[in-house]
């Protein structure tokens, strides 16, 4: 299992388990006074401690957000309370933007698999300028490629300056998917 924390709270780190005789069997590009046997003879050099404690912290963070007697039920229901948000936000946008006619949404127009991140396009802007704009409103969205370069490509965006990502998380509320969408209508 691998897993990058920052995609659930936590800092820009990587994150692997295995079983202990599948990664003593694999071979590791390592430096040379690395150990031999798993886990560090995947480290690179020095462990970043401030992104494990921040992992941690974000682990602790999620198993706040639920209950239960046990750790695994607090994370299990702190995320199925995070996913239940997310979902209706996400049902709110799609739902809102389907009636703005300037804007297009690229993936996905049902909340059933998808996550609130959004990929739109707004007529006659580029993704910058909508980016910047609904930025003066206190709305921050990012524009471009967002490392997804193939799928740019594909979609005929990457020269032209990529979409606009707009995504909301257990954090945000129908309030701020109002703003969002009304800002695209105006502009």
């Amino acid at each position: 299992l691998v897993s990058s924390p920052y995609k659930w709270f936590g800092p820009h780190a990587g994150a692997l388990w295995a079983d202990y005789d599948l990664l003593e069997r694999l071979d590791s590009y390592k430096v040379r006074p690395a150990p031999a046997l798993p886990p560090g003879k995947f480290e690179t050099g020095t462990p970043s401690y401030e992104t494990i404690a921040g992992t941690a912290a974000a682990v602790e963070y999620l198993e706040s957000l639920g209950s239960g007697e046990t750790r695994r039920q607090r994370l299990a229901a702190g995320l199925a309370a995070t996913g239940a948000h997310e979902h209706g936000l996400a049902d709110r946008f799609l739902t809102g933007v389907a009636e703005l006619g300037k804007v297009t949404l690229f993936g996905r127009d049902v909340t059933e698999g998808r996550t609130a991140t959004f990929a739109v396009d707004v007529a006659g802007y580029d993704a910058t300028t909508v980016s910047a704009r609904l930025g003066t409103q206190g709305l921050f969205v990012w524009a471009g490629h967002y490392y997804a370069l193939s799928v740019m490509e594909r979609l005929g965006r990457l020269e032209s300056g990529g979409l606009v990502r707009i995504g909301f998380v257990h954090y945000n509320t129908a309030t701020e998917v109002d703003r969002v969408l009304n800002a695209l209508d105006q502009l």
